[in-house]
């Protein structure tokens, strides 16, 4: 075992390795990322609904992958500080409730989700109140026909690695409408400057030894990820996290949140063993609750105690002191994290080909 951590080790350490096992430079998006929450909370400032507009009683995001995160992400910033409720829809379809009191935010880093389209359409058929991000395509074309405000952001890379365009436009264009509380704006230079931060401390310069990201990937390499939010945002970072061990690292994961798992879930530890000897629990965790939750402290500590009987365990806490910079400083570490997973796995962390292959195959569909 020694020595297979040592030869994973070598092989995070060795930067011409690096580059051949990630070809299309996903780990260069990645440590852009500050950059790209900056430009997308530009893009976002001016971002709104053009005149007068009727009240608006809920919101719904509606996308699917990495499009549809930020609108989860969105969610529990309504949670927070918001005056409705949003809803995130991943389907052709919209809830039938939706009517002219409804903003649809229709979002595809693509412009071609044919669901995210379909839905489109039906908000127009229901006359709801919409809105559009993405980097162009057939989405863009059909809202700018319409009329309805489209906020563009620059294209050319996988949606996974595209959160901060996907995003920031949409939280700007909440607090645009007054449905967000616009002290939130002061949160997000701390954002991007913890983000910088970040990338300086985990990016592929600097050695196993000191790079946490890259110590959790070799930690977790041939293991099967269970990530559990400790709470609240926690559990749309979770479910993130869940999506990045399958996009980039190409392996199953599990994702669930607390206290729901302490309901259902926790009683799949039982048995667990016997399905398989591999898993690996990362409990998510944010410095906050310890004070504001105690009771959700209490329940992490037990639920660790319990599966920890049945595997290895993992955390990571949150850092920054706002709570858009704590939840964006748990969203981006795990981008580091899969991508170093994905060079372990020797995998290209960019392909897609088996969605590519997908997505072909419902092409021929009449």
């Amino acid at each position: 075992m020694l020595f297979r951590s040592l030869d994973l080790l070598d092989s995070l350490q060795d930067s011409a390795q690096l580059r051949r096992r990630d070809p299309l430079d996903m780990m260069g998006l990645v440590m852009s990322f500050a950059d790209q929450c900056r430009i997308g909370s530009e893009i976002g400032a001016s971002f709104d609904l053009d005149g007068k507009h009727a009240e608006i009683r809920q919101v719904v995001v509606t996308g699917l992958g990495g499009s549809a995160i930020g609108g989860d992400f969105a969610r529990s910033l309504m949670e927070e500080f918001g005056s409705v409720a949003l809803i995130v829809n991943r389907d052709y379809t919209l809830p039938r409730w939706v009517g002219p009191n409804t903003l649809v935010v229709a979002a595809s880093y693509s412009g071609n989700t044919e669901e995210t389209l379909n839905a489109y359409a039906q908000a127009r058929e229901l006359g709801a109140q919409r809105a559009v991000i993405t980097s162009g395509g057939k989405l863009r074309e059909m809202a700018e026909q319409d009329g309805i405000p489209v906020a563009v952001v620059p294209g050319g890379q996988p949606p996974r690695s595209a959160t901060g365009f996907m995003f920031f436009p949409l939280m700007r264009l909440l607090i645009n409408l007054n449905l967000l509380d616009s002290r939130l704006l002061d949160q997000i230079d701390e954002t991007i400057e913890l983000a910088e931060a970040m990338a300086c401390r985990f990016g592929p310069s600097v050695p196993a030894e000191k790079n946490a990201a890259k110590k959790l990937a070799i930690a977790l390499q041939g293991k099967l990820p269970v990530v559990y939010g400790s709470q609240g945002y926690r559990g749309s970072v979770a479910m993130r996290w869940k999506g990045q061990f399958n996009e980039n690292a190409k392996q199953a994961a599990f994702a669930n949140v607390l206290p729901e798992q302490n309901h259902v879930e926790a009683l799949a530890w039982v048995q667990a063993q016997k399905q398989a000897t591999n898993w690996a629990v990362i409990f998510l965790r944010d410095p906050k609750e310890i004070v504001e939750s105690p009771r959700i402290a209490r329940r992490v500590q037990i639920t660790k105690e319990l599966v920890g009987k049945e595997t290895q365990i993992h955390e990571v806490w949150a850092e920054g002191s706002s709570f858009l910079a704590r939840m964006f400083s748990l969203i981006y570490f795990a981008d580091f994290v899969t991508v170093y997973l994905a060079m372990l796995n020797e995998v290209c962390p960019t392909d897609m080909a088996s969605l590519e292959y997908l997505k072909a195959e419902l092409a021929k569909l009449k």
